[in-house]
């Protein structure tokens, strides 16, 4: 007879609860209330940007739907890593863009530059490297293609939460960063995501869709 394997376990208890209960009955009601503005303002505290650089989504793959939504054009391709969760992949389909998937290098489990090169359409719009298991590696290499290839990068650091890239935490340099708060990630708020980008008309075109997004 078997014996089933947990996966992983989310960490809640009383202080969860009450938390909860404290923001029905203060807000009044669910969405987007007083509560998440202190959640965006405290992760823009925490990275060290400013409060409007952060917005806040009901789910990572929310926030990487926006991100591709506000940055790339419909029928634009977007060069992602196989190895990621499915939620990359429908994020970009989502937003009407192309997913191209990727190799991956072996030692890293992150994006291979060269491979991703003879992927090069006149189409190819964005990059959208995957910080799998917390390791944002060869993050510089990924810019610096970018750069050469006139691309949009969109980070999927759903696992990367909190994570440093050469002494800098993932979120505080570059162009898009998208975080997942599900109940296995770094931290957890339940569900939900954020997008953390400098660009402000990308961010305000994510903070004026979020409200329709069904990701």
């Amino acid at each position: 007879m078997s014996t089933p394997l947990r996966l992983s376990r989310s960490i809640v208890g009383q202080a969860e609860a009450e938390a909860v209960s404290r923001v029905i009955i203060e807000d009044g009601y669910l969405g987007m209330g007083s509560e998440v503005k202190r959640f965006e303002e405290d992760i823009a505290a925490f990275l060290g940007v400013p409060a409007n650089h952060v917005i806040t989504a009901n789910t990572g793959t929310a926030a990487l739907h926006l991100a591709v939504q506000a940055a790339v054009e419909p029928g634009r391709e977007v060069l992602v890593q196989s190895l990621t969760f499915v939620a990359s992949f429908q994020a970009i389909s989502a937003a009407g863009a192309v997913p191209v998937a990727c190799e991956v290098r072996p030692e890293t489990c992150t994006i291979d530059l060269d491979d991703a090169a003879r992927r090069l359409t006149d189409k190819t719009a964005a990059i959208m490297p995957v910080h799998y298991a917390s390791n944002p590696a060869y993050l510089d290499d990924v810019y610096a293609f970018a750069q050469r290839h006139g691309l949009r990068v969109i980070e999927d650091a759903a696992h990367a939460f909190g994570c440093r890239h050469d002494g800098r935490l993932v979120g505080t340099f570059g162009d898009i960063a998208c975080f997942s708060f599900d109940g296995i990630k770094n931290i957890t708020s339940g569900e939900g995501g954020c997008i953390v980008t400098a660009d402000q008309t990308v961010a305000q075109l994510c903070r004026d869709a979020r409200l329709l997004s069904v990701a």
